[in-house]
């Protein structure tokens, strides 16, 4: 569609150009035609009054000659008969303004009247000569003599214009005399006075051998002009039209022959003053051209910029076509991978449990309409937290996908596996199975997934717990189906490693709620239901208050509030253990913040786990929490535990070195209930060690109830590291901390973990600056005993 609307944008601009070029040239040529035309007909046009002009100027002269000739026959008869010679040719003078001379010559040119007596007494022989042919080609007719000597080109002789009138003898009929009158040219001028001849026009009296006699203008006689060539040709038409020059003027002339007379008339006029009426309308007819060329020209140009931008517009869509359908290529390309991404997990190749809930529907409705069982199980694998933590994530990845891998040789065509996240994995069991024989299924899956793995350089021994619940007996649909499985499958886990279990409703209450409890984890962290206790830390030198450890406690809706020892291992089974680390962290940032705007300047102690020290943006997420706050790094305490010695990658380290390097101070917890050791302790950054509560518990008067708690102390000095003990509960095991060196205690005997209300009601927290503490009494009357 797109390419024939190329071919169709390509075609239409090429007849836009020929329409355009065949509309310039049509009009173009129309006005050269036009204007060709126009002068030709202003030419013609004026011919045809130049033509008519000179025979009305030739007739006029005419008629005046053959009036002289019959006025002279008429005086040549009076004077004969009368003998008054001079006074007949005087009161023929008079008679007629137009002639201005008269004289009467016999047949040899003698003279025999004059109304001049300066009147030649002979007429010249050239004149009689000339008469005689006139006489012989035309008869007795007036002739227009050739003078003797020829004037100028641009000087007339005289006003007076000369012609030979025969008068013949009416008895004999031949020429017995002649009459030369001489015309008045002033005369004959006034009578063309009224004709417009124009600026450049004139009218020329010639003799037959082609001499002008007489010239008019405008202005009148003209006595000194420019000569006119070419000159008029010798023989030819009687009238006609003659292109002739003057210096650089072109002139059209028109020319009438008067041969029976002996002269012609040429009335001429220049070619730029017959044109110049049409030269200026065809002057703005180019203009009125040009402008519509430019309009045309325009408008193709502006025609053609947008047809090139429809299309560029064109190109731009097609090529933006072709990568649309490249990016619908990829992305239904990209669909399929990530609909197939969607539906599976990425590590083992099952079905993701959104995907596993979609499939297991279907399964349980096309069970339900056969009429069969249908069995979830829920599988957990044994020590796989232990493991992933000591031989690495790459090698818990590879027996993930081992595990998956034996679950899904197991399964048969109407079975379905799907792994929920961590070492958790979810079967689906249809088909035609009795509960018997899903039984003897289970039993094998348990053995499968307990033989050795080998997995690379390692050889890892696991077991499942595994939990079943059967539809329709123990829910009716996949949630409730599942909820059971996992449920059973804290039961099994329960009685030992490499168990399953069917759900029962009569299951342990404690497995019931640690599973409600694991369900309801994540909505609690969302509606953030865990908050802060606040236990004091006394400094045994002064009896003041050090500063706090925070304790995070669970305040669920149904249970109450909740300790550590309900859900901490819950949280690290579950993988909810490092959000629940970060929301600690959240809440003690605000306790100081508060507590500084409040003019506070307590120190609070922050449990954190090993595995949230493993997270790469641990040490940047800490500081950037306490920035964020206004926090300064000192008034924060984070304690650790004995597994961060584990760190085989040293990044845990790495982080509580950055922390200590900011200020911040880092004790090591529950020191003496693990396997650490005082070599231990100096690869950590460690400012307090916190003595466990086991060892704390058997002293009583004397630090010599205890050397372990006494060299603890020593070393630890010896170290540079404050020591704190925990779980102190009497004035007994308070006044041997103090004997022996110990810096600071906290237990049941200072105060019990505060609520941030019961916190506002504690007096040393609302003075911190009492000389008097409320410790000192009890410890000074327990070492005078």
């Amino acid at each position: 569609m797109i390419r024939r609307s190329f071919s169709s944008l390509s075609f239409l601009q090429s007849l836009l150009m020929t329409l355009c070029a065949a509309t310039l040239v049509f009009l173009w040529a129309l006005y050269f035609q036009q204007k060709a035309t126009s002068h030709h007909e202003a030419l013609a046009a004026k011919s045809a009054e130049h033509l008519n002009l000179a025979t009305i100027a030739a007739e006029n002269l005419r008629q005046l000659v053959d009036r002289a000739q019959a006025i002279g026959l008429v005086t040549r008869s009076d004077m004969e008969d009368l003998g008054q010679r001079h006074r007949g040719l005087v009161r023929m003078l008079a008679e007629d303004p137009v002639f201005k001379r008269m004289s009467l010559y016999d047949g040899d040119g003698q003279l025999l009247s004059a109304s001049h007596f300066d009147e030649p007494h002979r007429l010249s022989a050239q004149w009689l000569a000339q008469l005689h042919t006139h006489t012989g080609a035309y008869g007795f007719k007036a002739l227009l003599p050739v003078i003797d000597a020829p004037p100028s080109a641009t000087v007339m002789p005289s006003w007076r214009l000369p012609f030979m009138l025969p008068l013949i003898d009416s008895a004999t009929g031949k020429m017995d005399s002649i009459l030369v009158v001489q015309l008045d040219v002033g005369y004959i001028a006034a009578l063309f006075e009224h004709i417009d001849l124009g600026q450049t026009g004139m009218m020329r009296l010639l003799d037959h051998e082609g001499r002008e006699r007489l010239r008019i203008s405008n202005s009148g006689v003209v006595v000194s002009g420019a000569a006119m060539t070419p000159d008029l040709p010798g023989d030819g038409e009687v009238s006609g039209r003659l292109v002739q020059r003057s210096a650089a003027t072109r002139y059209q002339s028109m020319y009438l022959r008067v041969p029976q007379r002996g002269f012609s008339v040429i009335v001429s006029q220049a070619d730029d003053e017959i044109l110049a009426s049409s030269r200026l309308t065809y002057q703005r007819q180019l203009w009125l051209n040009l402008c519509m060329t430019l309009l045309i020209l325009g408008s193709l140009f502006w025609t053609l910029r947008v047809l090139r931008k429809r299309q560029e517009a064109f190109n731009a869509l097609e090529q933006a076509q072709q990568v649309n359908q490249q990016l619908i290529e990829s992305l239904e390309e990209e669909h399929r991978r990530s609909s197939h991404a969607a539906a599976t997990d990425h590590l083992s190749g099952l079905h993701n449990r959104r995907q596993f809930l979609e499939v297991a529907a279907r399964s349980l409705s096309s069970q339900r309409g056969k009429r069969r069982l249908m069995a979830i199980l829920f599988i957990d694998m044994d020590r796989f937290k232990s493991i992933n933590d000591s031989l690495g994530h790459k090698v818990g990845d590879m027996l993930l996908q081992a595990v998956a891998g034996r679950i899904r040789r197991m399964l048969d065509a109407d079975d379905e596996a799907a792994r929920f996240g961590g070492d958790e994995f979810v079967v689906l069991l249809a088909g035609e199975r009795t509960e018997e024989q899903i039984d003897a299924w289970v039993r094998a899956l348990v053995q499968k997934l307990s033989a050795i793995y080998s997995l690379g350089e390692h050889e890892v021994t696991t077991s499942p717990s595994v939990g079943v619940s059967i539809c329709p007996r123990d829910g009716q649909d996949v949630e409730d189906l599942i909820r059971s499985a996992d449920a059973a499958m804290y039961s099994a886990k329960r009685a030992g490693r490499g168990q399953y279990r069917f759900f029962d409703p009569s299951l342990n209450v404690a497995d019931v709620e640690e599973f409600i409890l694991e369900q309801a984890f994540g909505n609690a962290l969302k509606g953030r239901q865990f908050v802060l206790h606040y236990q004091p830390q006394v400094r045994l030198d002064s009896m003041l208050v050090d500063g706090y450890e925070a304790l995070v406690r669970w305040e669920h809706p149904e249970f109450g509030l909740l300790y550590p020892d309900r859900f901490i291992s819950l949280a690290e089974r579950s993988g909810f253990i490092i959000a629940l680390g970060w929301e600690v962290l959240r809440l003690a940032c605000e306790t100081l913040e508060r507590w500084q705007s409040e003019g506070r300047q307590l120190r609070l102690a922050v449990n954190v786990s090993a595995l949230q020290l493993h997270q790469a943006d641990f040490s940047d997420r800490v500081l950037a929490k306490l920035s964020r706050h206004g926090i300064a790094p000192q008034w924060m305490e984070l304690e650790i535990t004995e597994t961060t010695l584990l760190d085989q990658e040293g990044r845990a380290i790495d982080h509580l070195q950055r922390l200590r390097d900011a200020g911040m101070n880092i004790s090591l917890d529950d020191f003496g209930k693990g396997y650490a050791g005082f070599a231990h302790l100096q690869s950590l950054p460690l400012t307090k060690l916190k003595i466990d509560r086991t060892l704390i518990a058997p002293l009583s008067n004397s630090p010599d109830d205890s050397p372990i708690v006494s060299s603890t102390i020593i070393l630890a000095k010896r170290l540079g590291l404050k020591v704190v003990a925990e779980g102190v509960e009497t004035r007994e095991q308070v006044v041997c901390l103090r004997l022996a060196g110990c810096d600071v205690a906290q237990g049941y005997h200072f105060s019990r973990p505060l609520s941030a209300a019961q916190l506002r009601g504690y007096l040393p927290f609302n003075d911190a600056t009492l000389n008097n503490a409320p410790f000192m009494d009890a410890a000074e009357k327990t070492c005078v005993q």
